[in-house]
């Protein structure tokens, strides 16, 4: 990869980073954390995940700006490749994320739910 690329890489990931940050600080007081990390999660994953173009040999780029770019000005609109990427990342994040706010919500439930003698469960 070109010293261009990476130094973009390292400024769009920055970026990325500081925006994250931003979303975790305005969300902090939510009830549910597993809603604002899926929230969070989701955002990170389709912001930095890479993909290639049409090009064989080209540079990789951050999947959702190369999917906006395809969708703007290609003739032909998104390539499968890059479509099929965004499905599958954005896809894999909610499933562990939503799986995990299961779990917590049903750990949290035992835990507040008094026990009484006809509850044996």
């Amino acid at each position: 990869m070109a010293e261009e690329f990476k130094m973009a890489w390292a400024v769009y990931a920055g970026g990325v980073v500081v925006l994250l940050v931003a979303g975790w600080w305005f969300m902090r007081n939510w009830r549910w954390s597993w809603l604002r990390q899926l929230i969070l999660l989701e955002a990170a994953i389709v912001l930095l995940v890479p993909a290639r173009g049409t090009i064989p040999d080209a540079p990789l780029t951050p999947l959702l700006p190369l999917f906006m770019y395809q969708t703007v000005f290609e003739e032909k609109g998104v390539s499968a490749e890059v479509a099929a990427s965004l499905v599958f990342a954005a896809g894999g994040a909610f499933a562990v994320m939503v799986i995990i706010g299961i779990i917590t919500l049903m750990l949290g439930r035992r835990k507040d739910r008094p026990m009484t003698e006809s509850d044996q469960y």
